[in-house]
């Protein structure tokens, strides 16, 4: 088939007969991740013995084989056999547990995505294979095809799939695809990409904030580049200002760190914030919801809306996390820190960090850069040379 992604088997792998397949993958520079993960999960399944056909449908997540409609899907254990609310319920004790996640990020994050994946497994159309329950989990966003939301309730149903069948909770047939392009879709149109917020529409946001323990927390925001969750976990250490939010993730966990003032916000030094600090000035804010009331709060501001809808016109997207990348941005562009100092001050790794806020390094900083560099190097050269005699 022209322009699809060709399989091909010697005659000493098969015993005898080269075999030639259709991979479900256009032959393109974009799909070479795709199909290079699928062509390892192939092999893998065809070492344990595995029918080709069968083991291009479990890599890449095909309805059926590329070549051959008839091969009829093999059926494994059925649903009933399988208690999914206790696999579901061992699954989040053994992602707390083990220190994966937290307590809040599992009811936050992982709760109702996981309540709706045993929800499809009591329906009337019952799933009796990892793909055909990846299917039932996406139909009700098969309007969002790459969106984020379709992204991690596919990628939380097949992480949930995987380690009960490393651990044996549920049989090998269960074990999802490797490749879950298919279920999660591709976006139809440009993803907006959230921007940093001008130091100028962070005074005018503050001005238009009427309740002055909200306005606190949206000048903590700015000034120190935190996470809106970490406005809950702020304390001061013998004058100084600490956070000491834990963030756990696959990288490890964030540790406490010391809170700093650009040296170019001179508006946010004359806040005088860590001075002033008290955690009784802070709003009302949920444990482990503060970054959701905080984003409820500023919905009912018409200053937060025109602002977002101004930067929607620029192809951009206005959230709270803004805050955060205007910091990151300054760091750079005006500050001239280097990123791995830019990473410790924001809580973060240096991989975390480059791959979050690279992404607004135009043709402008780039060129922004190097004029720095080059009358940093005509100062170091007419120093050297020393004056002339």
């Amino acid at each position: 088939m022209r322009g699809r992604a060709l399989l091909n088997l010697s005659e000493r792998v098969t015993g005898g007969k080269r075999l030639q397949r259709v991979l479900p993958f256009p032959w393109e520079a974009a799909a070479r991740q795709d199909i290079h993960t699928a062509v390892l999960a192939i092999h893998t399944f065809f070492a344990r013995g595995i029918p080709l056909d069968q083991c291009i449908a479990l890599a890449t997540g095909s309805a059926s084989p590329a070549e051959d409609d008839s091969t009829p899907e093999e059926v494994v254990e059925p649903i009933q056999a399988t208690d999914w609310q206790g696999l579901v319920a061992q699954y989040r004790d053994h992602k707390i547990s083990s220190g994966l996640i937290k307590q809040t990020t599992w009811d936050r994050t992982y709760a109702a995505r996981m309540q709706r994946l045993v929800e499809a497994t009591k329906g009337k159309t019952k799933p009796s294979t990892p793909r055909q329950l990846l299917e039932l989990l996406t139909q009700r966003l098969k309007d969002q095809p790459g969106s984020r939301g379709r992204q991690v309730v596919v990628q939380q149903a097949a992480a949930l799939l995987r380690w009960a069948v490393d651990n044996e909770r549920l049989p090998q047939e269960w074990a999802p695809p490797l490749v879950l392009s298919s279920y999660t879709g591709r976006r139809r149109e440009p993803k907006s990409v959230t921007t940093p917020i001008g130091v100028d529409d962070i005074l005018l946001l503050v001005e238009s904030i009427p309740d002055s323990r909200w306005r606190y927390a949206v000048q903590l925001l700015a000034s120190f580049g935190l996470r809106p969750e970490e406005l809950q976990h702020l304390e001061l250490r013998e004058g100084r200002l600490w956070c000491n939010y834990a963030k756990v993730s696959s990288r490890g966990s964030t540790r406490p760190r010391p809170l700093r003032v650009l040296p170019c916000d001179a508006w946010a030094q004359e806040w005088r914030l860590e001075e002033s600090f008290s955690s009784t000035r802070m709003p009302p804010m949920r444990p482990g919801f503060g970054s959701q009331d905080l984003k409820n709060y500023l919905r009912r501001r018409p200053l937060w809306d025109q602002l977002r809808h101004r930067y929607a016109l620029d192809g951009e997207k206005l959230v709270l996390y803004s805050c955060r990348h205007g910091y990151a941005h300054r760091a750079h562009v005006i500050c001239d820190l280097p990123p791995k100092v830019v990473a410790a001050a924001m809580g973060h790794t240096v991989e975390t960090h480059l791959a979050a806020y690279s992404k607004w390094c135009g043709d402008e900083v780039v060129d922004d850069a190097f004029d720095k560099a080059a009358r940093l190097l005509g100062e170091r050269q007419a120093q050297a040379s020393g004056p002339a005699t």
